[in-house]
């Protein structure tokens, strides 16, 4: 897990170092559309495949977002046939520095299962830090380490994940 955190710390300080953003869209604009990928390879079961799309509106001047999420998961076991599942739920996100060309992260959201996977997980829950480095004035890269948590129903175990996901933003309307 330490290797994660080292890895994004890297790639944060080389973000801020090699940035020729110069905007700052978060403290003027209303929405953050944002899409993520992930693969992780859990240790004894498999690997999953996110797909995330987000939309959150901003608030008080960036620092704080309000959203939804839908998320597109596939399970593929080491044994057995793979399952996939639709995750839909609220999202939100806090700012560190909303007026900088690199900002920090927090976010979390929980989302209700659907699909081969629903039959075997009643919900998730998503947490992650990361960075956003913003690329002219209204899109920024994103790199993120999350934890997540895929909730079992009843004769299912929980099933636990971290890794880091890449992604884009793009903003929209202006205040």
């Amino acid at each position: 897990m330490s290797n994660y955190v080292r890895h994004l710390a890297f790639i944060s300080v080389l973000a801020c170092v090699v940035s020729p953003a110069l905007a700052t869209p978060l403290d003027s604009r209303l929405n953050e559309w944002a899409f993520d990928i992930s693969w992780v390879d859990v240790d004894d079961f498999g690997e999953t495949t996110n797909i995330d799309g987000e939309w959150q509106w901003i608030l008080a001047k960036g620092r704080h977002e309000v959203g939804a999420l839908l998320s597109y998961f596939e399970v593929d076991p080491d044994d057995g046939d793979s399952s996939d599942a639709l995750i839909f739920g609220p999202v939100y996100s806090w700012n560190w520095f909303p007026d900088k060309p690199v900002t920090g992260y927090l976010t979390a959201s929980y989302g209700i299962v659907s699909g081969d996977l629903g039959d075997s997980a009643d919900g998730a829950w998503h947490g992650g830090v990361g960075a956003k480095l913003f690329v002219g004035d209204s899109a920024a890269v994103r790199f993120e380490y999350f934890l997540e948590r895929l909730m079992g129903e009843e004769g299912f175990d929980d099933q636990d994940s971290v890794g880091i996901s890449i992604g884009i933003s793009l903003f929209t309307g202006r205040q």
